[in-house]
């Protein structure tokens, strides 16, 4: 499961989904759930934290994208 808490200049607000694979297809969506400058507070795939650079929905995209690719 991948969990998200998010901001987009208000309160943070958290989404979840099933998999990193379905965020990562959500986003490719003509209109996905989350744009990609909301700013990422936390996010965690099965309970262990992400660490990002770019803590913006877009970085945790490329993030999740790139380490698919990689495994």
């Amino acid at each position: 499961m991948l969990e998200i808490v998010y901001t987009d200049g208000g309160e943070p607000a958290e989404i979840n989904y099933a998999s990193a694979k379905d965020f990562v297809a959500n986003q490719q969506l003509e209109v996905p759930d989350l744009e990609d400058y909301y700013v990422v507070v936390d996010a965690a795939v099965d309970g262990k934290p992400i660490e990002l650079t770019d803590k913006t929905i877009f970085g945790l995209y490329n993030f999740l994208e790139d380490r698919e690719h990689s495994e």
